[in-house]
């Protein structure tokens, strides 16, 4: 067996590092934070995505339960009209991000551990030249970062975006939904595991002070908590070209957001992370497997860009109204269900 080096500390490069360990292959992953748990500008967060639970576990070969549990309240909140939603309709999942023991990155990186992976933080990887110098077969699962994306020249939008951390009742557990005409976007409010979570954003253009503010009211109105302050920051997300998903550039392998391995809809990440990671560690020891396994996990990526730029360019207010009639008959509408979970990155690995 080989040394192989994973760049990214995130749910992509855990999973390439957990499979490639087990397999007998010396890992070593190098991760620009101090420590496990991405960025503190975003987390700890309680992040919530479609998933295929049986699914995703029995393909990427490890039990991801221990970070996740059911959403246990959805609303949709569109135009300042607030709809109830059964989150189980869609399989839908909170997972905690984050440095916290509890979070799923804690638990991906345990078993990273227990498998002999080898880590090594505070070791940025950032320029061609830095990815130059690595071997061959290295696995650069870098996640929101501009350089990555620079460094491989994967096409990327910068979004903008606006989100404040705090704290709450443990046994809290929702996500409201805010589709209103101060994004194209959308915006939303979590509480999972004692954290309160805001966030608003848009893919392409930078979101007004006053339209921040007109969330914020909404958010104090509909989910019940004032917000004091506000982060602001911006990151590179897969959805500026059809041509995006890629799990080779010259003799590295990408995974992840990097790879393009999210939905260009409503950047859902956490099933493609999962997937491009096990897909990746597949790579170092078969090329041309991993590149059908990645065709099929990234093969929805086209249809969903095009679904994406076709809301874009209708007025926000019609996409708005769009919201609120769909989550009105959300209950009834079997093939948005169908779509929605099928539309996850991966979810057609899993289904085999």
């Amino acid at each position: 067996m080989s040394e192989v080096t994973v760049v990214g500390a995130g749910l992509a490069g855990l999973t390439a590092a957990i499979n490639l360990a087990r397999r007998g292959h010396e890992v070593v992953v190098l991760e620009r934070e101090e420590r496990i748990g991405g960025s503190p500008l975003y987390h700890p967060s309680g992040q919530g995505s479609p998933l295929d639970l049986e699914g995703i576990c029995a393909y990427v070969g490890f039990d991801i339960r221990p970070g996740i549990e059911p959403i246990r309240e959805m609303v949709e909140i569109a135009g300042g009209k607030a709809v109830k939603v059964d989150p189980s309709l869609i399989d839908s999942y909170f997972f905690e991000r984050g440095p916290r023991e509890s979070s799923l990155d804690s638990h991906l990186y345990r078993l990273a551990l227990e498998a002999g992976v080898e880590f090594r933080f505070s070791t940025p990887v950032i320029s061609q030249e830095d990815f130059a110098r690595l071997p061959s077969n290295t696995i650069a699962a870098t996640g929101l970062h501009f350089e990555g994306f620079d460094s491989f020249g994967v096409p990327y939008l910068t979004s903008h975006h606006f989100t404040y951390k705090g704290t709450c009742d443990p046994d809290l557990n929702f996500v409201h939904m805010y589709h209103d005409t101060y994004t194209s976007d959308y915006g939303y409010t979590s509480a999972f595991r004692g954290i309160l979570y805001a966030h608003l954003f848009n893919r392409r253009k930078p979101i007004s002070l006053a339209g921040r503010d007109r969330f914020a009211e909404q958010v104090a109105r509909f989910s019940g908590f004032e917000v004091p302050r506000w982060n602001s920051f911006t990151f590179p997300v897969p959805a500026a070209s059809v041509h995006t998903p890629r799990i080779f550039v010259g003799s590295k392998i990408l995974a992840g957001t990097l790879a393009g391995a999210m939905d260009p809809v409503a950047f859902f990440g956490l099933h493609g992370a999962l997937v491009s990671g096990r897909i990746a560690a597949m790579a170092v020891e078969d090329r041309e497997r991993a590149w059908r396994e990645f065709k099929r996990c990234t093969g929805v990526f086209t249809t969903a860009y095009l679904l994406a730029r076709i809301m874009e360019l209708q007025p926000t207010p019609l996409t708005v109204l769009g919201f609120r009639l769909a989550f009105t008959r959300f209950d009834r509408l079997k093939l948005v269900h169908r779509i929605m979970k099928q539309g996850m990155p991966g979810y057609a690995n899993l289904a085999r």
